[in-house]
């Protein structure tokens, strides 16, 4: 039974239970549109804003306090192939591995208690792989949330308008309290020593999070 029988979210619109796969209610739903099992589907709730940061680029903050498991936005861009996307070796900025990049439980035990409950599961899962997220070309707010070591947002797998389990969409969910101005990050699970340049040379990238659990390294 999908979600294991259970709703993910409560009345208020938060994710009280993460998944390695949330199924919300889609076009073949008998239910309205105002199911609060479509929240991702309802969109943006908060007041965001794109600000430049003193050491990492662009990035996104809320003008609101954002409570713990909110929908912040969907990782949205191109959807490739893994093929295309190796191609893209050097110019890979903006791409998300789809059921790769949070399958390191690693990450999960840091996150806040709203979703420990869920990480025995998850560890079992072995995800398909063969499709990525490429935002450098098209995207929307997402491709600007930066990286930390401490982040405040985990991303969430979520199906609903088809059963292709390969081709989830990436959901971020806020992890904790957010006051207002606090930018908005989440961990990009890149590992160490293993990214690559076009001639297989290792590549290495300094990490300017700032957390008290910064690793040095990016990747």
């Amino acid at each position: 039974m999908r979600n294991g029988g259970q709703i993910p979210y409560n009345h208020n619109g938060a994710i009280v239970e993460t998944k390695p796969l949330v199924y919300e209610c889609g076009p073949t739903c008998k239910c309205p549109a105002s199911c609060y099992n479509r929240v991702s589907q309802h969109g943006i709730k908060f007041q965001f804003e794109i600000f430049k940061t003193k050491s990492t680029g662009w990035g996104v903050r809320s003008l609101n306090s954002i409570p713990s498991g909110s929908f912040i936005c969907e990782y949205a861009g191109e959807l490739l192939e893994d093929r295309e996307a190796e191609k893209r070796t050097g110019k890979d900025e903006y791409l998300f591995d789809i059921g790769n990049k949070y399958s390191d439980s690693s990450l999960w035990d840091d996150l806040s208690t709203l979703i420990h409950d869920s990480r025995s599961s998850f560890r079992q899962v072995v995800p398909e792989c063969g499709f990525t997220i490429d935002a450098a070309r098209f995207g929307n707010m997402g491709r600007f949330i930066n990286h930390s070591c401490s982040p405040n947002l985990y991303a969430q797998n979520v199906l609903y308008d088809h059963d292709d389990k390969r081709i989830p969409h990436i959901m971020f969910f806020a992890a904790e309290n957010i006051p207002p101005l606090q930018e908005l990050t989440y961990h990009y699970n890149y590992m160490i020593d293993q990214v690559h340049d076009e001639n297989g040379d290792i590549r290495k990238k300094v990490c300017c999070c700032g957390s008290s659990k910064c690793t040095g390294r990016l990747y």
